[in-house]
């Protein structure tokens, strides 16, 4: 899945005076936790400039980081004051102001920018302040727009016309070329046009607007052996920018002249014209643009109590309590919904239960809300999930059979509330289950349904069941067809089993493989409905710039 660049700039208030005789000499260290061998780790991103004599710094280098959606990515912010500036990596050779740590999803989803206290030694440092601002990094969320075409090329075929065709290469920055785009072939012709294209600007420039841009234009032959017609080189600002827009260009061949007298010495000739008929660029939309605007994510869970989970008392059951290790149905609800809860501002999550027998459900019930109220079946957070799942646990009799039908269609009615432009909406169904689903026609219909809706719907297989009919329901190799002939949609289903991501350690590396098509999946709803990103605390449509002009692009990131 391609990531997010963010920038992250940092400040400071009221940081503590450490030296005697002056005010502190600050420099902010960030670090990240990462696991390794079922440990967590802390480990040194980057470091900012050394401030003089200051309580209150803002740093001028700031730190980028890659988001990732479908993991918890969290950071620590440590401030020093440098006493030695001759050893900056030498951390202990300086003092230890103090610290804070945040989760890059809670920084996305509060505005962008956040307010933390500086700890030191698990206690508050008095009135000291780290301020946090969060920016994408918007380089490589363009795409590019062109339409070139050339006149007056020179003829290179003896018996007719050119065949050309035409190369663009980006710069790498050891000064070498690699080909970024190749048109088709336009025969017979000195004065081609060739069809309009798209191409992002990471693939056109790596992001780069200065970065210089070449242009070839070749004659196809039929030997396989093209011949350069001429070349030109420019940067994307230049071809951009409105004051001094670049609209055509002098192709140039330069051919080696031994008849010269001084030998070998390049001859450079004119070849044609290179014209840029239309250039724009168009900023695309991130999932991060949607969730800053305003979209609500909304979390449902389904949770599996079937007769084939085995008798909970037991210590063979899936659903066995044991104090000293997670069951893998609580793995699940602290390994992804934990991840999924950070992006709904409420807290406030329905948690359904399914194929249980109890008394107050009249019989088996294929679709039960876990806090027992059909009308509010929402509980407070992740605690509150966790605490629904052990009590239903105690209290039901599993049964089966393992059907999803009643379920899916709970979710697919409280994905059907209005949805436009100003009222956005996502809707995530996680379902915990461990066996094989008997209703699977009726499921399949349902997930036809649902693609027209903004849902996505995440399984997570824990036992040792057979999945093969999940991975169909992942729809990776062939979209489903209900019983009418109806196709889905769009892709909305995404298949994990959690045995096959348990670590050398014992724990469960879950939360990458089974979101990682989440921003994907909601994207694609977002694009079939035509709804854009609003603008951060902006209520309606008209925040949002459908099309910047290449002139805009160009003058935001490079004036």
């Amino acid at each position: 899945m391609e990531t997010t660049r963010v920038e992250l700039s940092i400040s400071c208030s009221n940081l503590p005076k450490l030296d005697r005789l002056s005010k502190s000499d600050p420099m902010c260290v960030l670090y990240q936790s990462n696991e390794r061998g079922g440990r967590r780790y802390w480990d040194k991103e980057d470091q900012t400039e050394v401030i003089k004599d200051s309580n209150h710094p803002e740093f001028a280098k700031t730190f980028l980081v890659d988001y990732h959606f479908e993991e918890q990515q969290q950071f620590k912010l440590i401030l020093y004051d440098v006493d030695d500036n001759y050893h900056l990596n030498e951390l202990y050779k300086q003092d230890y102001m103090g610290e804070a740590e945040f989760y890059l999803a809670n920084l996305l989803t509060s505005g962008s920018s956040l307010e933390l206290r500086l700890m030191k030694e698990g206690m508050e440092v008095p009135k000291a302040r780290v301020y946090i601002q969060a920016e994408d990094v918007q380089d490589s969320n363009y795409t590019i727009i062109l339409q070139l075409y050339c006149t007056n090329l020179e003829k290179k075929d003896f018996f007719g016309k050119s065949d050309p065709y035409l190369e663009i290469s980006k710069e790498q920055e050891n000064g070498s070329f690699t080909l970024a785009h190749r048109t088709s072939v336009i025969h017979k012709t000195l004065n081609p046009r060739w069809p309009l294209f798209e191409i992002s600007i990471q693939k056109l420039c790596s992001g780069f607007w200065h970065r210089k841009l070449k242009f070839t234009v070749l004659d196809w032959n039929r030997s396989g052996d093209p011949q350069v017609i001429g070349e030109a080189c420019t940067t994307l600002k230049e071809i951009c920018n409105e004051q001094f827009k670049t609209t055509q260009l002098p192709l140039m061949n330069y051919n080696l002249n031994s008849k010269k007298k001084k030998k070998h010495q390049l001859e450079e000739k004119l070849a044609g014209t290179l014209h840029f008929g239309s250039v724009r660029a168009i900023p695309l939309d991130s999932f991060l643009d949607y969730i800053r605007g305003g979209c609500e994510i909304t979390l449902i869970i389904a949770i599996d109590f079937t007769a084939s989970n085995g008798v909970p008392s037991k210590p063979t059951s899936l659903h066995y309590n044991d104090r000293y290790l997670d069951n893998q149905y609580v793995v699940a609800i602290k390994s992804v919904a934990s991840v999924l809860a950070t992006y709904d501002s409420h807290q406030k999550f329905p948690v359904f239960g399914f194929g249980a027998k109890a008394p107050e459900l009249g019989g088996v019930s294929h679709c039960f809300p876990l806090n027992g109220n059909p009308d509010h079946p929402e509980v407070d957070g992740i605690e509150g999930i966790l605490d629904v799942y052990y009590y239903t646990v105690s209290k039901v009799e599993l049964h089966g059979p393992t059907n999803f039908s009643m379920f899916l269609d709970k979710a697919i009615e409280m994905a059907s509330r209005p949805i436009d432009q100003s009222n956005q909406r996502y809707y995530l169904l996680l379902v915990i289950t461990d066996g094989v689903i008997t209703d699977m026609q009726n499921t399949v219909d349902r997930i036809v349904a649902a693609s027209e809706k903004p849902l996505s719907i995440i399984i997570v297989g824990v036992g040792n069941a057979n999945f093969a009919a999940m991975e169909t329901l992942d729809a990776d190799s062939a979209p489903l067809v209900d019983r009418n002939g109806k196709t889905m949609k769009r892709d909305i289903v995404q298949f994990v089993q959690l045995q096959k991501h348990q670590t050398l350690s014992g724990s469960f590396s879950l939360a990458r493989e089974t979101l990682s098509e989440i921003p994907k999946q909601f994207m694609s709803y977002m694009k079939m409905n035509n709804i854009k990103p609003n603008q951060p605390n902006c209520p309606n449509s008209q925040c949002h710039a459908d099309q910047l002009s290449c002139n805009d692009g160009a003058a935001a990131y490079n004036n």
